[in-house]
């Protein structure tokens, strides 16, 4: 089996760390529109650089690729790699829209191959402990979720809009899903406190509801560090009326933080996770993906739909394909 990357910027960096920790061998090599720095990414983790895309998509021994090109090039990215033959590991966010995630699932469903959403933050291990315990019962009925991040990101890279809502909040919205289904209403709102560009979000919140009085509440913040002894970095809690769960980051911190969060262990070990599924589980195995472009598209709902709220400050139903 041979797993290639398209786009080797700087998370293709864990994505290729994390498929040689897996197998030596597996790594195909990697193809970006720069020919210079696919050229020094193949020459760190190894593999061939590949002059074109179509060169690689074309090579018959690559069985899958990873694509980590900037977001507004993932649908055409991933439908040409579908198209081509390959299953696709796709990062997130998925698409720019609903619209095109549901357009991807058509592609992948005719290729007959798969097309799975990099969610990593659920393929971490206690994250599957915690979804282990809440599936068979044991936390009672799952009244409250929990999804809190605080890190603070360079002050340069907001941009105007929801740029927050596209990096960040999309782990929470479909976090939240896996745990605790669709919901059917949220609100949500945003400030600007620390990013330069003034029309940017560096802090959001959502809150979502079911119709049973479950609630949940996703906060985000590129603003502000926690600095207290139990911080609020990465953590998840399921609330359920016969138990708690939680899952927390920040355990094992090693080297210099080059970017916000790589001297995070669990933040590096999701990559090797979600690896591990796709390499081993999905393509080895015939295993369904513990994250779908169903996943995908109720996520992307689910942001549009809070940026609408933020928009107009109101409480929206969320309204899903059925």
């Amino acid at each position: 089996m041979k797993i290639a990357i398209i786009g080797t910027g700087r998370v293709a960096e864990l994505h290729a760390a994390a498929i040689n920790q897996i197998g030596g061998d597996l790594l195909a090599g990697g193809w970006n529109r720069t020919a210079d720095k696919a050229g020094a990414f193949c020459s760190r983790f190894g593999g061939t650089s590949y002059a074109e895309l179509d060169d690689l998509l074309g090579d018959p021994a690559i069985d899958a690729v990873v694509v980590t090109t900037a977001t507004p090039t993932h649908f055409a990215m991933a439908r040409r790699a579908l198209e081509a033959g390959k299953h696709v590991l796709l990062e997130k966010p998925t698409c720019e829209t609903s619209d095109d995630v549901r357009a991807l699932k058509a592609i992948a469903a005719s290729a007959n191959r798969i097309c799975m959403p990099s969610h990593n933050y659920i393929y971490a291990e206690d994250v599957r402990r915690l979804k282990y315990h809440t599936q068979a019962g044991h936390l009672g009925k799952v009244v409250s979720f929990w999804a809190l991040f605080n890190r603070t990101h360079p002050s340069s890279i907001g941009t105007p809009g929801f740029y927050m809502m596209r990096e960040l909040l999309v782990h929470h919205s479909y976090t939240m899903l896996h745990f605790r289904g669709r919901p059917s209403h949220l609100s949500a709102t945003g400030s600007n406190v620390h990013f330069d560009e003034p029309a940017a979000l560096d802090q959001v919140m959502i809150t979502a509801t079911w119709d049973d009085g479950a609630i949940a509440n996703l906060w985000g913040s590129f603003s502000v560090d926690d600095r207290s002894r139990d911080p609020w970095t990465l953590v998840f809690k399921v609330m359920g009326t016969e138990g708690t769960g939680m899952a927390s980051w920040s355990q094992i911190k090693y080297g210099t933080e080059t970017e916000p969060f790589w001297d995070d262990a669990a933040y590096r070990d999701s990559f090797l996770h979600v690896e591990r599924y796709f390499i081993e589980q999905c393509l080895g195995a015939g295993a369904v993906p513990l994250s779908t472009l169903d996943d995908a598209l109720d996520t992307a709902i689910i942001v549009e739909t809070a940026k609408r709220s933020i928009e107009e400050k109101c409480r929206l139903p969320v309204v899903f394909d059925v």
